[in-house]
C-alpha cells in the first residue's frame, strides 16, 4: 500500500491556525480590562413524550374526577382499556397477574410484582404531550392514556 506525504502547504496553514488561536488566547487574558459579567439564563425543560394518535382506538374511555387515575393490570385485558386524563392527575398501577410486569409510560418504567400497586408521582401534563399514549406493559397489553389540552 502506498502512502501519499502530506502537503507542506496544508501542514503550514493547520500551524498558522493554532497560532493565531492561541494568541489571540492570550491576549484575552493578559489585558487590563474587566470582563462584562453575563447572566446566563438557564431554563430546565423536560420533553414531553409524543402521543400515537390524537384520538384513542377505544370507543368508550373512562374519566376518573379525583387526583388519581388508577388502572388495573389483568392477565387478559387492562382496566380500564382507555382512560381519559387531565394534566393535574397522576397514575396508580395494579398488577392483578400472576407474572412480574415491566410497566412504562413517557420516561417512567417500574418492575411490577404480582399484586403489587405502583404510583407515579408525576402529573400526566408534565411529562406527556396532548394525545393518545400507551401505557406499555410487558410481557402483554397496557391501557391507554388519552391526555387532552394542556396545563
Amino acid at each position: 500500500m502506498m502512502t501519499r506525504p502530506i502537503k507542506p502547504i496544508l501542514v503550514l496553514g493547520m500551524v498558522l491556525i493554532l497560532a493565531v488561536s492561541a494568541c489571540k488566547s492570550v491576549a484575552a487574558t493578559s489585558t487590563n480590562e474587566t470582563p462584562t459579567p453575563t447572566m446566563a439564563i438557564t431554563t430546565q425543560s423536560h420533553s414531553l413524550a409524543t402521543p400515537y394518535a390524537m384520538q384513542p382506538a377505544a370507543g368508550i374511555c373512562a374519566i376518573f374526577e379525583g387526583d388519581i387515575v388508577e388502572v388495573t393490570l389483568n392477565a387478559d385485558v387492562p382496566d380500564p382499556r382507555c382512560t381519559k386524563v387531565r394534566p393535574d392527575q397522576k397514575l396508580r398501577v395494579i398488577n392483578k397477574t400472576q407474572n412480574t410486569l415491566e410497566v412504562s409510560i413517557g420516561s417512567f418504567t417500574t418492575s411490577l410484582q404480582p399484586g403489587a400497586e405502583t404510583n407515579f408521582d408525576t402529573p400526566f401534563g408534565e411529562y406527556l404531550a396532548p394525545g393518545v399514549h400507551q401505557l406499555l406493559v410487558s410481557p402483554c397489553c397496557g391501557p391507554e392514556i388519552w391526555l387532552e389540552g394542556s396545563k
